[in-house]
């Protein structure tokens, strides 16, 4: 029968982290008769990645998969987006995963006293057992990980080979919340013992148990077991079964429906791509940073042209900076054009004299206030002026006693000035000579450590440390000293465990955007603005050019890194994570199985020869950078141009012309190629067919004795995506696949990579 595994997460979201979901197996609701339908990857090697889907219908003829059913077992966790997973078990007959411990002891777990240690004293199996040792009470277990693939109704058994030491406590089996079996009798050799029951559920877990009360110290060999569809035990085999992941994602919906007087759910599932796509657009890259590090007030300061207030952006009780004037006459501009450290726009202050002008001022609100007297405070600002003596910002109690200002020195130095007793303020200057040089600066104030750090630098000062401060005054304090720049970026923290070096790390964000940085290292620091996470898999990366806008959904400016690397991007479907995949996966690959032709048993195998992958004109350019034309002359002379436009986010126009080329020496004239390799899986030998579960996005498979009207006898192919149904006795796969000699690339003196005018293509 086709062993299949369906897991919900009630009561978790898909950014639960994985340790702390609690899956509920309900396997045995599942239509099979329909069954399961999955889609992953993309169309073609050219295409873009689509969102993975599975779809499933679910018997809720108790209404257990009804959303907001009081009476469900799952009450009040039905609910949109909840996790979902869903495996295949492969195996010939034992359903245990690990049956000889040679992976050690740690999935099985104790009840009560007994410990457990992977063992070569005693060995049935293998290289080593478990080694049980009891403690001196009643009802000691230790119990088997989760056994999934089973079917309701039918009878199962569990059985293994036991090694008691005479003198020792018996032991037997038995079925968590069911059967038990009967005790060993031999002593100082192995004994096979078993349990047997009927399976009321798709999983069950099994039991080593002492019989009685055994003396602390008393000891058990555990070796060889076996679940097993059968009345009694029969040989053991010791390949185990595998789990092989097919979909994890969320379920978007719990539709209700009836067939007559029978409740159906017929639900679609996507994967971690629907939650990137529908994420809102991302800040600039300099304000996702800021808030990854939670501060309690966040003023970007880069509100349009036509703004009267700055709003904050912590989502905190921090209320707006209002505009607020003093004397007559100066000028207040939002987004000034180019300002602020990464260009992305500042508050432009232009005073008319050092006492008129405008100003802005806020009420931190509550939360900041108790944070201050409970926490060391952290302050962090970007700021340009060529004017000095002058006031970037200050806070202050609600008292005024205690009070802290940033400003200026007559000679450009930044000075720390404070007063905890309300009194005069008390100065201290640090950093290089002058910062009135008309260029953004960054400053980071660290209470705790008495340290201010400018452009990433650390300087020591001495101030007084700060308690409730509540109200924030950008521009100017107690109405004078108006500032003449841009301010912007204004971010306030009072955190339990401080974050300093991330928060002086923003200085690198602010000026460079991490230009150059390797497309792995850019895809985790994307995903994790949303709390996601990207597992890489490559050799070598890329480094990435300037997304320090941003401005687009996650998932946009993530395909933007993958089109940069020249990879593949695809959610995992084993976890919430995503996969970059960098190019030189597909370099060279080693076929992962081999499918004979006759053994498909389909006839939806297609070859094609046509121009829909044919490129031989690209116009290329990154943003910023030259628009660069790269083009092969005999293509565009034996079947006209076909031409791509090709916007990459590489650091130089080099990089972009070196892409363009390996995409039109590709593509100028692609030879016959399989499209499309549908395959019955279930009726592959075991070996293959794990291999072919085995087998992800840009896997290679070879199909042999092909029919001779085929372009060879054989195909390598590299798999772009799939669509597959598991129904009983049935697993259907039909792969998208392309040509994998397109990726190869020059081996010096390789026999086959090295092939002068077929193989000597140089690897971009």
């Amino acid at each position: 029968m086709t062993r299949v595994v369906v897991e919900c997460g009630f009561g978790s979201t898909v950014t639960t982290p994985a340790a702390s979901i609690t899956w509920t197996d309900i396997t045995q609701y599942v239509d099979m008769l329909d069954g399961i339908s999955i889609t992953r990857g993309a169309q073609d090697e050219q295409a873009e990645v689509q969102a993975g889907t599975c779809s499933l219908i679910l018997d809720n003829s108790d209404g257990r998969f009804t959303a907001g059913l009081a009476s469900s077992p799952y009450y009040p966790n039905v609910k949109k987006n909840v996790p979902i997973r869903v495996r295949v078990i492969s195996t010939a007959k034992n359903l245990l995963t690990d049956p000889g411990f040679e992976s050690g002891v740690t999935a099985w777990t104790s009840s009560g006293t007994p410990t457990r240690a992977a063992s070569a004293t005693h060995v049935h199996d293998g290289t080593q057992a478990m080694l049980i040792t009891w403690g001196a009470v009643a009802s000691q277990t230790v119990t088997s990980p989760m056994i999934h693939g089973l079917q309701v109704g039918q009878r199962y058994t569990y059985s293994t080979y036991v090694w008691v030491p005479a003198g020792n406590a018996t032991v037997q089996l038995s079925v968590a919340g069911g059967n038990i079996g009967s005790a060993s009798t031999l002593f100082d050799q192995f004994q096979r013992i078993s349990v047997s029951w009927t399976a009321t559920a798709t999983s069950a877990q099994v039991r080593v148990r002492a019989v009685g009360t055994p003396a602390a110290g008393h000891q058990v060999w555990v070796d060889a077991g076996q679940v097993e569809e059968a009345a009694a035990a029969t040989a053991y085999d010791s390949d185990g079964a595998q789990e092989h992941p097919r979909f994890w994602g969320m379920v978007n919906a719990w539709p209700v429906q009836w067939k007559g007087l029978h409740a159906k759910a017929s639900i679609t599932c996507t994967d971690m791509f629907k939650r990137l796509s529908k994420a809102p657009a991302l800040q600039t890259m300099l304000t996702e940073e800021v808030l990854l590090d939670e501060p309690l007030g966040y003023y970007t300061l880069t509100e349009p042209s036509d703004a009267t207030s700055a709003g904050d952006q912590s989502g905190t009780t921090a209320g707006p900076l209002t505009i607020s004037a003093v004397g007559s006459g100066g000028e207040i501009s939002f987004s000034g054009e180019d300002a602020g450290p990464d260009g992305l726009g500042a508050v432009t202050l232009t005073p008319a004299t050092i006492s008129n002008g405008y100003y802005l001022t806020s009420d931190l609100g509550q939360d900041y206030e108790t944070r201050s007297r409970l926490f060391y405070v952290f302050h962090e600002f970007w700021f340009s002026t060529t004017t000095t003596g002058r006031v970037v910002l200050g806070l202050t109690s609600a008292d005024n006693r205690y009070q802290i200002v940033y400003s200026l020195s007559a000679g450009g130095q930044l000075t720390v000035e404070s007063t905890d007793n309300g009194g005069v303020l008390g100065g201290y200057s640090a950093g290089p000579a002058s910062l009135a040089d008309g260029l953004p600066h960054h400053v980071v104030y660290d209470e705790q450590s008495q340290r201010v750090w400018i452009d990433g630098v650390s300087y020591a000062i001495t101030a007084p440390f700060m308690v409730g401060l509540r109200h924030l005054t950008v521009g100017a304090f107690t109405n004078s000293r108006l500032w003449s720049g841009t301010v912007s970026h204004v971010a306030l923290y009072a955190p339990d465990t401080p974050a300093l070096s991330r928060y002086v790390g923003h200085y690198t964000t602010g000026t460079t955007g991490h230009v150059g940085e390797d497309a792995d290292d850019r895809a985790a620091r994307l995903a994790g603005y949303v709390g996601a996470t990207v597992t890489a898999s490559g050799t070598g990366f890329d480094g990435v050019g300037s997304q320090a806008a941003l401005g687009s959904s996650p998932l946009t400016h993530l395909q933007e890194v993958e089109q940069a690397e020249g990879g593949v991007l695809i959610a995992a479907r084993d976890s919430a994570s995503l996969v970059l995949q960098s190019r030189d996966v597909r370099y060279n690959p080693t076929s992962a199985v081999s499918l004979a032709y006759p053994d498909l048993e389909t006839d939806g195998v297609v070859f094609d020869d046509d121009d829909q992958r044919l490129v031989n004109t690209v116009i290329a350019s990154r943003p910023g950078g030259a628009v660069q034309r790269i083009k092969d002359d005999a293509s565009r002379e034996a079947y006209g141009p076909y031409e791509q436009t090709l916007t990459l986010h590489k650091v130089t126009d080099a990089e972009v012309v070196d892409a363009a080329q390996w995409l039109v020496q590709r593509y100028a004239d692609p030879p016959p190629e399989m499209r499309q390799v549908p395959v019955e899986a279930y009726t592959l030998g075991t070996a293959t067919y794990r291999a072919l579960l085995g087998a992800d996005v840009s896997s290679v498979l070879t199909v042999t004795d092909l029919p001779d009207e085929a372009p060879a006898g054989s195909a390598t192919v590299t798999v772009e995506g799939y669509t597959e149904t598991i129904r009983i006795n049935q697993h259907g796969l039909n792969l998208h696949v392309s040509r994998t000699d397109t990726a190869t690339v020059w081996v010096l003196d390789s026999p086959t990579y090295s092939v002068l005018d077929q193989t000597t293509r140089l690897a971009y």
